[in-house]
């Protein structure tokens, strides 16, 4: 199905459009049951972590773990998502994922319960993905110096999130993001050459995004060397 037919399948005006990316001003769940079935090829999204969320009644386990669940239920798979490492028990109490992909960061300072730090993160993966994934790992420092994601709380690195989808993808996919936020996703796949498809709930954020995706030229920004022997692999 092309990439027209499938907006226009939808129905629903866009914030944002050009011929590579799609943003959807909206919540996800009024969105997701109007995408006609197999059209998407990859889900990859960084979903809330349940802090503050007005959406999904704000820090409740019980309500954030139903909303999850909700919009799990209705998202075409495959999906690889960030569920965040307080929040991995309860995605795997929603279903079990297919397998899991360690994405190292040898430089992050979070804390861990064993008492150091948390230098990993898991990307969960729902269904087959179609492509051929040569190692289950990624190794990636990240950085906090973002460029143009306004001020989002948690915005994914860009090279790390360009390698991760390159890593997971075929450049002929189309992507869906659901929780687009400052449009990492939709920038990245646009200049990997990657159709997609976002939709965002809070306006300032599709604002970004659209900024971002109109701003993007296809001129690769390949990622660093360091895992260019490991790309060779997938």
């Amino acid at each position: 199905m092309e990439f027209n037919e499938i907006i226009k399948a939808i129905g629903r005006k866009p914030y944002y459009q050009d011929d590579a990316v799609v943003i959807y001003h909206a919540d996800c769940r009024d969105i997701l049951p109007l995408i006609p079935d197999k059209s998407i090829d990859l889900v990859l999204t960084d979903p809330p972590y349940n802090v503050g969320l007005d959406y999904c009644n704000g820090d409740n386990n019980d309500k954030y773990k139903e909303w999850s669940s909700a919009w799990f239920a209705i998202t075409p798979k495959p999906i690889v998502l960030t569920p965040g490492m307080v929040n991995l028990s309860m995605w795997f109490s929603i279903a079990n994922p297919t397998w899991v992909i360690a994405w190292c960061k040898p430089n992050q300072c979070s804390p861990s319960a064993l008492g150091g730090f948390n230098t990993w993160e898991p990307l969960l993966v729902y269904g087959h993905i179609n492509k051929h994934i040569g190692s289950d790992s990624i190794i990636y420092s990240i950085s906090t110096n973002q460029q143009d994601t306004g001020d989002h709380p948690c915005p994914k690195y860009q090279p790390a999130w360009s390698k991760i989808l390159i890593m997971i993808s075929k450049p002929s996919d189309l992507i869906l993001d659901p929780f687009l936020g400052s449009g990492t996703t939709a920038y990245c796949a646009k200049k990997l050459g990657r159709k997609c498809i976002g939709i965002e709930i809070e306006e300032k954020y599709c604002e970004i995004a659209a900024k971002r995706c109109s701003q993007t030229v296809m001129n690769l920004e390949i990622p660093p060397v360091e895992n260019a022997k490991q790309e060779s692999l997938l």
